[in-house]
């Protein structure tokens, strides 16, 4: 199973998001102050694959540069002040705002590491030409979107691409991985 490599310039910040995420249940492979270092821990779990939560900047690289060179099988979630998130918008990084809200911190974490889990179960499986869908399922789906765009400030056109790819990377629907997202489940 996966868990999250904490990567943050300011140490007692690291420590926080490590306390928060341990009593929560979620496992911390590590923390970071350096992108290198991030690197250097996800390398470690490269097979598990998992999440590298981040702050804007860390002391060697900013948290696009670190993006850009993190291991495929490592999603990123960024912690942004409102004003750094104008940089940030539609650049394929799931975002939250600074100060955090705990739980959407967990809600998004344990989507992210749940999704991690059950694309690895389910290596190989095909996925299946959706039908057409009825009124109920494509407002499920504009909820889920919705929820995205307000908890981890997407646009919309990242909210589908990021509910898109979950879709088929485990081989649920794009209803499925709504309903999900509406319960919190992912």
């Amino acid at each position: 199973m996966s868990g999250v490599i904490i990567a943050c310039k300011d140490n007692v910040m690291c420590e926080k998001l490590r306390s928060v995420l341990t009593y929560a249940g979620i496992e911390v492979l590590g923390t970071a102050s350096k992108g290198a270092s991030a690197i250097h821990i996800a390398s470690r779990y490269y097979e598990e694959g998992g999440v590298i939560l981040c702050s804007y900047a860390l002391s060697d690289m900013t948290a696009s540069e670190l993006y850009k060179i993190k291991p495929d099988n490592f999603e990123m979630v960024v912690l942004l002040t409102a004003r750094q998130f104008s940089i940030f918008r539609g650049k394929g990084m799931l975002c939250l705002n600074v100060p955090i809200n705990r739980n959407d911190l967990i809600e998004t974490l344990g989507m992210l590491i749940e999704h991690k889990w059950t694309r690895l179960n389910n290596f190989g499986r095909k996925d299946l030409k959706p039908a057409e869908r009825t009124e109920e399922e494509k407002t499920l789906i504009f909820k889920a979107k919705a929820l995205l765009m307000d908890r981890n400030n997407m646009t919309e056109p990242d909210a589908h691409r990021f509910m898109q790819k979950k879709s088929m990377d485990s081989g649920d629907t794009l209803v499925s991985v709504a309903q999900k997202i509406l319960n919190g489940v992912l």
